[in-house]
């Protein structure tokens, strides 16, 4: 196994901080961590790559094909990303593979429903005749404003609209 992580280009020196992180890889079949890599090498991952992201991700080769297959599909599919993308991402941020998607699928609900109140506020404004968002000119909007503040005090600063109003707009979408 140790010959092995030096294949895959963990360098002598980093072997102790590696083992000290993932002992358990002992406990692992050399064969299944070969496929794991050879899974990777086939998604045109480099020989540079995998080693950056064992380095980066110690349990890494304790994940089975499956398992890293889904992880990349994910972040494909939700993000929206090329393969060439989300290679690059993972390659920068190996642990996405590895850790637990929950902050992730949290962080990208956020970012999902703060995208859609944006949409909705903007789609508002423009109904008004209110979205102006060019700092030189009057009644400029800023966008953390448009987004950051509840909507009783966007529809009465903001949109100068009844939040009634701004409901009843909402359900014409």
């Amino acid at each position: 196994i140790l010959l092995f992580l030096k294949d895959v280009g963990i360098e002598d020196n980093q072997l102790g901080a590696f083992l000290t992180k993932n002992y358990a890889i002992f406990s692992e079949d050399l064969e299944n961590m070969k496929t794991r890599v050879a899974y990777l090498h086939s998604k045109n991952f480099s020989k540079a790559d995998v080693a950056q992201m064992v380095r980066k991700a110690p349990f890494l080769l304790n994940f089975s094909v499956e398992r890293l297959d889904n992880r990349l599909g994910f972040f494909q599919k939700e993000l929206q990303l090329s393969v060439k993308k989300t290679r690059d991402l993972v390659v920068r941020l190996p642990r996405l593979l590895t850790g637990s998607l929950e902050p992730v699928k949290e962080n990208m609900k956020v970012f999902n429903t703060r995208l859609f109140k944006v949409k909705e506020r903007h789609l508002f404004l423009t109904y008004l005749g209110r979205a102006q968002y060019d700092p030189a000119k009057p009644n400029y909007i800023s966008l953390d404003k448009l987004v950051s503040i509840p909507d009783e005090i966007f529809c009465e600063e903001i949109a100068k609209a009844s939040v009634q109003d701004f409901e009843k707009f909402l359900k014409t979408l």
